[in-house]
C-alpha cells in the first residue's frame, strides 16, 4: 500500500512551473500512475513514486529511465519527508463483483501412496442355512376301511385331476383261510394311471412281498421289517400289508386301484398320502419330473441258462432311477445259484456291471447270510418251505434316492443268468421305477 503524504500547493506549483514553461491560461494535468516500474512506458506528466520521492515524466515515450538517476528525463516534484497522517476510517465494503468465467482444469495430480490397513472388523452374522426346499402345501390323505371287494371286481384307493403328487401308498388287505384260494399278494393287481399313461403290477411286487404259493401254507412272520421308503407290516399266503413311499407327480390326473381275480373276495384297507397342486419351485429335481414303472410279472416269467432278462428297456432323454425290486422262487433248490453276473445298467451309453445279484442288493453272499436291511438296499425276504414244496424264495430291493443314479441321454438294466446251479429258477419277477424329465 502507498503511504500517505501531504502534498503542499506551493510545491505542486513549483513543480508544474519547473516542468513547463509558463504560459497565461494554460494548465497542466499531472497523472499519477503509481509506483515506478523498469520496462514501463510512461507518457509525459506522468507522476511515479520511488520509495518517499515523487517523480514527473519529462518527456513522452518514458522507458527503462531510472528516474532518481535521469534528469533528462524525470524531475523530482517532492519528497516524502511530511509526516503521514492518521489513518481514515474504514470505508463500507464494496459490492461484490461478478463471477468471472471459470478457468481451465489443471493438469491431475499423480495418485497418492495407498493408506495402512486397518484391521479387521467383527465376523458378521451366519446367514440363512442353505437345503431342501420347503414345502408350502398341505399333506392330505386319501382313506378306505375295511371295504369288501368281491371277485372280479376292483376298487379305486386314489383320484384327483389337476396338478399334485403322491408321497406314500399304504395297503392291506385279507381273507379267512381257505387253501384253495391263491395267495392275495401274488394275485391283487394294483393299477396306477397318470396323466394318460397306466402301469399295472402285482402288489406282492409292489410292496416287494409277493406272497407263497406252497402246500404247507406256513407263514413268514419272522421276515416282517420297516424302512424309510419300503415296509412289510403282514406277510402270509392269506394276507399282505406294507406302505411305500413313492413319488408320483401328476399334472392333470391320477387314479390309483386294485383289481380282484374272479373268486375272490378281499377285505381293505388303504391310505394315500399326497399333496394337492403344483409344488414349490425346486422342491423336486426335476430329473423326477415324470413318473414310469415297469414290471416282470412273477406268476409268469421264467429264466433259464445264459438267458438274458431285460429289467428297464432302454429309454432315452434326461432323468433318473428310482429302484429295482427282484422276486423269486426256485423249486427244489438248495441255494440260489442263479442270476449271476447281474445286473448291466447302461447310463448314457457306458455299461456298469455288478458282480452278482445279493452283491448287488448288498450282500456277498447268499440271501439268507445277510441280516441287515438299510433304506437304500437289503434282502427283505429268504425263506425255504418244507416238503413236498421244497422251494426257496427270495426277495431284494435296492434305492437310488439318497444316492441318485441320473442319466442325460439314456438309461437301461439287464439281468444275465450265468450260473443255473443246481436247477434255473422258474419265477422271476422284477419291478423298476424311473423317472424322466419330459
Amino acid at each position: 500500500m502507498i503511504q500517505r503524504f501531504v502534498l503542499t500547493v506551493t510545491l505542486l506549483a513549483v513543480a508544474l512551473a519547473y516542468a513547463l514553461p509558463a504560459r497565461a491560461q494554460t494548465r497542466t494535468f499531472v497523472a499519477y500512475v503509481g509506483s515506478y516500474s523498469a520496462g514501463m512506458l510512461y507518457n509525459m506528466n506522468d507522476m511515479v513514486s520511488v520509495r518517499n520521492d515523487f517523480f514527473i515524466s519529462l518527456v513522452a515515450d518514458n522507458v527503462n529511465n531510472p528516474p532518481a538517476t535521469s534528469t533528462s528525463q524525470w524531475a523530482l516534484v517532492g519528497a516524502g519527508s511530511g509526516v503521514a497522517g492518521a489513518a481514515g476510517p474504514e470505508g463500507p465494503a464494496g459490492l461484490a463483483g461478478a463471477m468471472g468465467p471459470a478457468g481451465t482444469a489443471g493438469p491431475m495430480g499423480p495418485v497418492g501412496s495407498g493408506g495402512v490397513v486397518g484391521a479387521t472388523g467383527p465376523a458378521g452374522a451366519a446367514g440363512a442355512a442353505g437345503g431342501e426346499i420347503a414345502e408350502t402345501r398341505t399333506l392330505s390323505v386319501a382313506y378306505l376301511k375295511g371295504y369288501n371287494l368281491a371277485g372280479g371286481s376292483s376298487l379305486t384307493l386314489f383320484s384327483a385331476t389337476g396338478a399334485g403328487n403322491v408321497e406314500r401308498i399304504q395297503l392291506a388287505g385279507g381273507w379267512e383261510y381257505s387253501a384253495a384260494l391263491p395267495p392275495v399278494a401274488a394275485n391283487s393287481m394294483l393299477t396306477i394311471a397318470v396323466d394318460g399313461r397306466s402301469y399295472s403290477c402285482t402288489l406282492g411286487m409292489f410292496l416287494l412281498w409277493n406272497g407263497y404259493s406252497t402246500s404247507d401254507g406256513a407263514e413268514a412272520t419272522s421276515d416282517l421289517f420297516l424302512t424309510k421308503y419300503l415296509g412289510i407290516t403282514t406277510g402270509t399266503s392269506q394276507s399282505v400289508g406294507g406302505y411305500r413311499r413313492i413319488y408320483i407327480k401328476y399334472n392333470s390326473s391320477i387314479q390309483i386301484s386294485i383289481t380282484m381275480p374272479p373268486s375272490m373276495n378281499v377285505v381293505w384297507w388303504s391310505q394315500v398320502d399326497y399333496y394337492p397342486g403344483v409344488a414349490p419351485v425346486g422342491r423336486y429335481p426335476a430329473t423326477r419330473n415324470v413318473f414310469h414303472m415297469v414290471a416282470n410279472d412273477w406268476a409268469s416269467s421264467t429264466i433259464a441258462a445264459s438267458q438274458v432278462l431285460t429289467i428297464l428297456p432302454a429309454v432315452g432323454g434326461p432323468g433318473e432311477l428310482e429302484s429295482i425290486y427282484f422276486v423269486s422262487s426256485a423249486p427244489g433248490q438248495v441255494e440260489p445259484h442263479w442270476l449271476e453276473i447281474s445286473p448291466d445298467i447302461t447310463v448314457d451309453g457306458t455299461d456298469y456291471r455288478y458282480g452278482g445279484a445279493e452283491d448287488f442288493f448288498g450282500n456277498q453272499f447268499y440271501g439268507d447270510q445277510f441280516h441287515g436291511r438299510t433304506d437304500e438296499y437289503g434282502i427283505a425276504r429268504y425263506y425255504k418251505s418244507n416238503p413236498p414244496d421244497s422251494t426257496t424264495y427270495w426277495t431284494a430291493y435296492r434305492y437310488f434316492r439318497q444316492s441318485p443314479m441320473v442319466f442325460n441321454t439314456s438309461l437301461g438294466t439287464t439281468w444275465l443268468n450265468m450260473n443255473t446251479g443246481d436247477g434255473p429258477a422258474t419265477k422271476v419277477g422284477t419291478l423298476a421305477v424311473y423317472y424322466t424329465t419330459n
